[in-house]
């Protein structure tokens, strides 16, 4: 593939833990492989969650599902066992067949025809069950479970069967409840304590429904690792943070998304296994009745369950505990290595002080990373517990033993004190978000030029938090989606207004107009570079005003929906503001088409000043006025819609000002192909549209013809290196009061979209 390789991401929610940090993997990737990434978050698919379940528009988020499309993704990765999680098989599939006509991969989840990338829940809910059973003695377990229609939720629940039955415990049903995979497990809790009343243990098919476990248990003066064994499944963010904390099985969202996403190519190429699977850890804390670390399990882990113990194994298994697919992360990688060389150094050293003394200093050097932004202390600090044991153990003497102790305690304070500063800035950060939001408003509302909404002002400030690009698309017209399946995204979208490194700006009214599947790739957007985007709709109730797209970081994405909910807001009030001017924007409307009918400074508002055409809005004004001249009713006419094949192109090897000839050629072309009495304007870019009355029937497809031919005897009398190409698209129609000229133009447009996908497919080729 010539170009950039452009990857869609399909997650549930932004905002969402588990999801953000899939998203943050598949940047990772992305990266690694020098390829866009487009992120599209919606919600859920099928039975509502429990998160959402009193927000009756949430389903406004899945609009953006609709704008994947060939043109703008090579291949879709989707959190399948996510959004679909509530969903039954017949809904599932229709969310699948939505996808274009690309390769599609299925992560968390498979289904039937597809790639899919899921976790090994084998591995680590065995290694679990056996620790409750083996170690804590655990016989009586019960077991919450996901939906049936997930099949993670399902291998889970084989896992947990299989392994009762390994160690002779019969298998109940009765011990056996169903949840939603989210926090509010309550119900299916109080009823398998209800049923079964001297249980050992709990086991939970995700660290969510945990927590619904957890508040049940408060409720009934039940402690944890102490009353009753608990544990979860996926090492959520949270889990850490219960009391007390809780055991579960480590399965990173973002090392599976990473290995997908890193088989892109070869899912394009048809050469990936049909289906992967991502290895899980057990990860044990006070929940399950453990009082500290297992450290046998961690140095076997470590490769340090021998005498002599192989420096590169042990430093790349380290690496990969801490860091997973941060495991190269540039300075980072390099600090751990010298201070886990360090290490080594010093077990094997005779002269202990000074072998401590280095380990120091390269521990300090490694704490002025942000190595605590790509893995969570509980992690290091479990590293360090772990290397401590080892070292005790390797010496007998006891003021070398003393130095141990006294070294490593000071690692665990200096370390326990290394989160303060990224947590007090993701404070501020946040602080400074919502100041920006409330500021932007007041500014907008208060705004005295109450005849031009200041679009540009909705994007101020947010360069400053780490927005590269922000674009504000709006839709034409009133726009309204009600939930259902098959809504269709509208073809077109204005691109209102800009920030980035130029600043801030509204683009003016011949430069707005795209279509929709072009709002990740357009003349705005610089694709030198690769970039990551994430696509936000704008809408209140059922009221969908556009989309928002940025530029950024997957780690800096977690306020985006925050933004874009207050950016909806400020619209639907200016909107609101718009519709009690509308009075006086009539009288200035009739007054504008009072001096275009009358004065020659109005004729020249409505040229495009580089080819001499009409604008686009002259085209409209000229054409709405014939198709509203009573002379011309019942008359047949056709739109044609046209776009320029290879302006890119030209533009890129030849510069822009062959990129204007080239313009200005398209133009001179139609001219020769259509009588002085059509009406032909450029539309935006190299879009042109020409209206042209036949009065009786006409064939289209000798149209088509002389301006294949009149393009054909242009080029070859034209001395430039390259063609000048176009494709048309020519819808026909009566003249009545029943045609919408806007249906018109887009039906047009979607038989130039037909053309450009046969060319395609003929040639091979790639249109932009």
């Amino acid at each position: 593939m010539d170009r950039r390789l452009n990857i869609g991401f399909v997650i549930d929610d932004i905002d969402n833990y588990f999801s953000n940090q899939a998203a943050r993997g598949a940047e990772q990737a992305a990266k690694a492989l020098d390829a866009n990434l487009l992120v599209f978050p919606g919600h859920y698919i099928g039975k509502t969650d429990s998160r959402y379940a009193d927000k009756k528009f949430e389903y406004q988020y899945n609009t953006v599902f609709k704008l994947l499309t060939e043109r703008n993704v090579d291949i879709v990765y989707i959190l399948q066992g996510l959004i679909c999680s509530r969903a039954e098989k017949e809904i599932q599939k229709r969310f699948i067949e939505m996808m274009p006509n690309v390769p599609v991969v299925c992560l968390f989840s498979d289904f039937e025809g597809c790639h899919s990338v899921t976790f090994d829940n084998d591995s680590g809910l065995t290694g679990l069950l056996n620790h409750l059973i083996v170690k804590h003695g655990a016989r009586d377990i019960g077991y919450v479970s996901g939906p049936v229609t997930n099949l993670d939720a399902r291998e889970r629940l084989d896992v947990f069967k299989r392994v009762l039955k390994e160690n002779g415990i019969p298998v109940d049903e009765n011990k056996i409840v169903y949840g939603d995979f989210s926090m509010g497990s309550e119900v299916v809790v109080e009823k398998l304590l209800d049923e079964n009343k001297h249980l050992d243990a709990i086991v939970f098919a995700n660290d969510s429904m945990a927590v619904g476990g957890y508040n049940v248990f408060a409720k009934r003066g039940l402690v944890p690792g102490r009353d009753i064994l608990t544990a979860g499944f996926d090492d959520d963010v949270f889990a850490v943070s219960l009391e007390p904390p809780l055991t579960t099985v480590e399965a990173s969202s973002a090392s599976l998304a990473y290995k997908a996403v890193m088989n892109a190519e070869n899912y394009i190429n048809g050469t990936a296994l049909k289906d992967m699977s991502v290895e899980t850890h057990l990860v044990l804390r006070n929940s399950c009745g453990c009082d500290d670390l297992d450290v046998e399990a961690m140095f076997r882990r470590f490769n340090l369950d021998s005498d002599k113990i192989d420096k590169p194994k042990f430093i790349d298994e380290v690496k990969n505990y801490l860091f997973a697919i941060y495991v190269d992360a540039g300075p980072i990688s390099d600090e751990i290595v010298g201070f886990l060389e360090s290490y080594i150094d010093f077990l094997n050293a005779g002269d202990k002080k000074d072998a401590f003394r280095y380990m120091d200093d390269q521990f300090s050097r490694l704490l002025r990373t942000e190595f605590v932004m790509l893995s969570t202390r509980e992690k290091f600090f479990n590293v360090l517990l772990t290397m401590e044991k080892k070292a005790l153990e390797s010496v007998s003497d006891k003021a070398e033993r003393e130095l141990i102790y006294e070294n490593f305690s000071s690692y665990f304070r200096r370390l326990s004190f290394s989160g303060i500063l990224p947590a007090n800035s993701a404070r501020r950060r946040g602080e400074r978000m919502r100041g920006l939001v409330n500021r932007r408003v007041g500014d907008i509302l208060l705004n005295e030029n109450d005849t031009d909404i200041p679009y540009e002002q909705l994007l101020g400030g947010l360069s400053g938090i780490g927005y590269r690009k922000s674009m504000l698309y709006l839709f034409q017209g009133n726009i309204q989606n009600p939930g259902v399946f098959d809504w269709k995204m509208p073809t077109s979208i204005l691109l209102k207004a800009i920030s980035d490194e130029k600043g801030l700006r509204t683009l003016p009214d011949e430069q707005q107009l795209l279509r929709t599947e072009q709002i990740f790739d357009n003349e705005m957007i610089d694709n030198g570079e690769r970039h990551s985007m994430l696509v936000s709709p704008l809408f209140v109730g059922p009221d969908l005003y556009g989309m928002f797209v940025i530029e950024t970081g997957m780690d800096n994405s977690f306020s985006v929906s925050s933004i874009a909910s207050q950016m909806s807001v400020t619209l639907r009030s200016l909107y609101m503001i718009e519709a009690q001017n509308k009075a006086k924007q009539a009288l200035q409307n009739s007054l504008e088409r009072f001096i275009r009918d009358n004065t020659k400074l109005e004729e020249i508002a409505q040229k495009d000043e580089l080819t001499g055409l009409f604008n686009r809005r002259g085209f409209i004004s000229n054409a709405e006025k014939e198709l509203e001249d009573p002379v011309n009713q019942g008359k047949v006419a056709i739109i044609c819609y046209a776009d320029m094949d290879n302006l890119k192109t030209v533009n890129d090897r030849y510069g822009h000002d062959d990129g204007d000839f080239a313009l200005r050629s398209i133009a001179h072309i139609l001219r020769e192909s259509f009588r002085d009495t059509d009406i032909i304007g450029r539309f935006g870019g190299d879009e042109f549209v020409t209206l042209a009355i036949t009065g009786a029937d006409c064939d289209v497809d000798g149209i088509k013809e002389r301006i294949e031919h009149v393009t054909q005897r242009f080029n070859e009398m034209s001395d430039k290196p390259y063609p000048i190409e176009m494709s048309t698209g020519i819808y026909k129609f009566t003249i009545s009061g029943k045609v919408d000229f806007y249906d018109a133009i887009n039906n047009a447009d979607r038989l130039l979209y037909d053309e450009k996908i046969r060319k395609k497919a003929v040639r091979g080729l790639s249109f932009t």
